[in-house]
């Protein structure tokens, strides 16, 4: 369990938004209340609501940085390998960059993809393409496109495809899933397998649709 969060003047934004991740960690999305932030922050009941506005403020607020937080961790994943990488290996950075966010962030990842909140269905919508993770994927898949790797009319179905997989090894692993069933398996050996030279998540993805043209 966290240690409750503790209000440095000048930054109360960040300190209601850290104690928004203790509530949802200790008590599920559900159970934030402007109150109780207010609270583990240390400071008036009444001060997140001159931030925030409301409780669907406060959640959609906790959102936002989640997915500013992942396209910052894939924005850097791209920035840290070579500059002649293929669409593929851009595409597997990305990948894992995802998954490894999920992992070191679960309250984030649960608010923004998994709570089921109103507050939280048109800023997830809204975010995953200004903060641009979605924008990133697309732009790479088109890559894929202009080499004639793909065709057009499937870039799509190959984004959407790319994002499951990567999406649902990021859920089974927050859920601990993996770790039940595969109860040796550590995250850096599954990231290694699906993103390192073998690139397993991009090829069982393209080359079922499209064969060994992907190679």
């Amino acid at each position: 369990m966290r240690t409750t969060t503790t209000y440095h003047h000048g930054d109360l934004p960040t300190a209601l938004l850290a104690a928004v991740g203790e509530i949802v960690e200790e008590k599920g999305a559900a159970n934030v209340s402007l109150r109780e932030a207010a609270r583990r922050a240390g400071v008036s009941h009444s001060a997140p609501a001159h931030h925030f506005g409301d409780k669907d403020g406060l959640i959609a607020a906790y959102c936002h940085q989640g997915f500013d937080l992942m396209a910052e961790r894939m924005q850097q994943a791209l920035g840290e390998i070579d500059g002649d990488a293929s669409s593929p290996e851009m595409i597997s950075a990305i990948g894992r960059a995802y998954v490894q966010f999920a992992a070191d962030n679960p309250t984030h990842f649960d608010v923004m993809f998994r709570s089921g909140l109103e507050a939280v269905d048109e800023a997830a919508h809204d975010d995953l393409e200004r903060a641009g993770a979605m924008t990133m994927l697309e732009g790479l898949v088109g890559q894929l496109v202009a080499s004639g790797v793909i065709e057009q009319d499937e870039a799509e179905v190959i984004a959407a495809l790319l994002w499951s997989q990567v999406h649902g090894l990021a859920s089974l692993w927050v859920d601990g899933a993996i770790a039940k069933m595969f109860p040796d398996m550590t995250l850096d050996r599954l990231l290694d397998a699906a993103f390192g030279p073998s690139q397993l998540a991009f090829h069982t993805a393209v080359e079922p649709v499209f064969g060994a043209g992907t190679s």
